[in-house]
């Protein structure tokens, strides 16, 4: 049972609390061989809160938090938010390039990181991003050198601190956009609840279910959704450190999981793994993924009984729309599911402005209340009247559910992640010889569409596809890695009266092509 408490907590503390008071032994978090309950979890934030009380952090200070998923990074999560603080959730993911940009605008008092991830050796990666002399303290999990403190530093004595109101920021999320570089969103405490809440209610979720997570946390399906989701409805979180799908099958198995977050990709690769046939995978009954109808009929035969389809974006806090548990089979693997409530959808036509049965996504009701310390972004996409232009295209079904139709912006979306192609032009264009650089989408049967690269070298300039491919993996993200590298002459460029290039027809002729220089 959902005590009133819990439902009407309008902080995550609050709700963190809640929980703990009405169900301390109900087991929250299941990590590795680890296993805490909502009581033993609420204890263990009330001393990481006290280590960063003691380290100055207070209400209003930015907390940056970079790990992959472990129990540490959600007690740092709610702690830093029991103070009033925010959560700076960074990008595993990021290398020298991004983190520079994350750590000269996010204002970070107090890093907790590890000192690494996977493959990712995080200290040398900070150092070279500058953070340990931007950021006051730095908090490692793991070897810690001399001018940074171990995590166990911040274990202490439980006390009393002034606590979040529940319209404070609680989380500043990066997320890539049309833009250059990744925007701080921001999430306050109300809207994660109100909004996952609903989340939670369209999946009939309750104390009994069991949420596998895989997802990283740094992304607001994590962090914010599937979290945000099981607090509200007293679930437990199994947490995957990392994805690795065998790993994942053993997983869902053990624990009997009921809850599937996770993107097509997972799925795919779940379901070409040879341990597959050999796994129990029953106790899946529903959970959230995006992609297409094919993708929402794959993670159902891999086990998901009702997978239900979402639109949304972290500016909306996760999701906007979502389907419903019973709907039929049809409804939840071709539409995104109607508004959430508490959310307003326009579909406005792009050239008129005018509303009407498809164009693009405008948003209003549970929108971020803005980028961090970017105004200039806030004004290219609030109206005066408080909507939110998405820059998505979609269409309403007979029945007011949302049908998406593609992005009107360039941004591409791989394996589930968003990717702006100008960060990308922007890094290869900074590359010696490199006169422009265009990056586009093509499809791919698993990732639904990878990142391709054209170059067009300086006069006189040699450049090499492999260098340069080495140069992006050594600074970039992974996944914001071109799949390919052509380098031509401008002249092979398909362009407008005016010499713009035309990305659709560039993308139109790669995808017939095995390359520029040849005929189709």
């Amino acid at each position: 049972m959902i005590s009133e408490t819990v439902r009407t907590a309008r902080t995550l503390p609050a709700l963190l609390n809640a929980l703990a008071d009405s169900a301390p032994g109900h087991e929250f978090l299941v990590y590795r061989d680890e296993r805490w309950t909502y009581g033993a979890f609420r204890e263990e934030v009330a001393r990481i809160a006290a280590g960063l009380h003691a380290r100055g952090i207070r209400r209003g200070d930015n907390v940056g938090v970079l790990m992959g998923n472990c129990a540490e990074w959600l007690a740092v999560m709610f702690a830093a938010l029991s103070l009033g603080a925010r959560v700076v959730a960074v990008n595993t993911w990021f290398r020298t390039h991004e983190l520079r940009h994350v750590f000269a605008r996010a204002d970070i008092g107090l890093l907790v990181a590890s000192d690494g991830y996977l493959r990712q050796d995080y200290l040398a990666l900070l150092r070279e991003a500058g953070a340990f002399g931007k950021v006051e303290t730095v908090v490692i999990l793991g070897d810690t050198p001399p001018d940074a403190l171990p995590y166990a530093a911040l274990r202490r004595a439980p006390g009393a601190f002034p606590g979040p109101e529940p319209d404070d920021v609680a989380q500043i999320l990066f997320t890539s956009g049309t833009t250059a570089m990744p925007k701080g969103a921001q999430l306050t405490h109300r809207g994660i609840i109100e909004n996952m809440r609903a989340i939670g209610e369209r999946m009939r979720m309750g104390p009994r279910d069991r949420v596998w997570l895989a997802i990283n946390l740094f992304w607001s399906f994590a962090a914010a959704n599937a979290l945000g989701a099981a607090l509200t409805h007293g679930a437990t979180i199994v947490l995957q450190h990392a994805f690795e799908p065998g790993e994942a099958m053993a997983l869902i198995e053990r624990e009997r999981c009921s809850v599937f977050y996770g993107m097509p990709n997972m799925a795919y690769a779940m379901w070409e793994h040879p341990d597959r046939p050999g796994r129990d995978l029953s106790s899946l009954r529903t959970g959230l993924s995006i992609g297409t109808p094919g993708d929402m009929a794959l993670i159902e035969r891999l086990g998901v009984k009702r997978i239900l389809q979402v639109y949304g974006l972290t500016e909306a806090y996760g999701n906007s729309a979502v389907c419903d548990y019973d709907d039929p089979l049809e409804v939840r693997h071709t539409t995104c599911g109607r508004p959430l409530p508490g959310q307003e959808i326009r579909l406005v036509d792009p050239e008129t402005g005018r509303d009407g049965g498809q164009g693009e996504i405008w948003l209003r009701g549970r929108n971020m209340p803005g980028y961090y310390n970017d105004a200039e972004r806030d004004s290219e996409i609030f109206t005066a009247d408080g909507w939110m232009r998405t820059g998505d295209l979609a269409a309403w079904d007979d029945g007011g559910r949302l049908l998406f139709r593609g992005r009107l912006k360039e941004m591409l979306k791989s394996g589930g992640i968003n990717i702006a192609p100008r960060e990308i032009e922007t890094f290869l264009q900074d590359r010696p010889g490199v006169a422009e650089a265009y990056v586009i989408g093509l499809p791919d049967p698993v990732k639904g569409e990878v990142p391709v690269a054209v170059v067009v070298a300086e006069p006189g300039a040699s450049l090499d596809t492999d260098v340069l491919r080495r140069a992006c993996r050594a600074e970039l993200a992974a996944y914001k890695t071109p799949q390919r590298i052509e380098i031509v002459e401008r002249a092979a460029l398909p362009v407008t009266a005016t010499g713009k290039v035309r990305k659709l027809e560039l993308a139109e002729r790669l995808a017939r092509q095995p390359s520029l220089g040849q005929p189709a």
